[in-house]
């Protein structure tokens, strides 16, 4: 699939690679805890933000 492969490319550029590792990081603090309402949903969509702009930039200069 495309978007696949283009979404696992845009994974590897600096600011999704640093988003994803503040995701991971809060979900090891997360999994760390036995109660928290911590839910890592801003860093999740800070992620999802990240690689879908890359993603989207990459789209529209392949369409160009």
């Amino acid at each position: 699939d495309p978007l696949t492969t283009l979404r696992e490319q845009c994974e590897q550029i600096e600011k999704c690679v640093k988003a994803r590792e503040r995701l991971e990081l809060c979900n090891e603090r997360v999994a760390s805890r036995s109660h928290t309402e911590e839910q890592c949903t801003e860093e999740l969509f800070d992620f999802l933000h990240a690689r879908d702009h890359c993603v989207s930039a990459a789209g529209l200069s392949r369409a160009a």
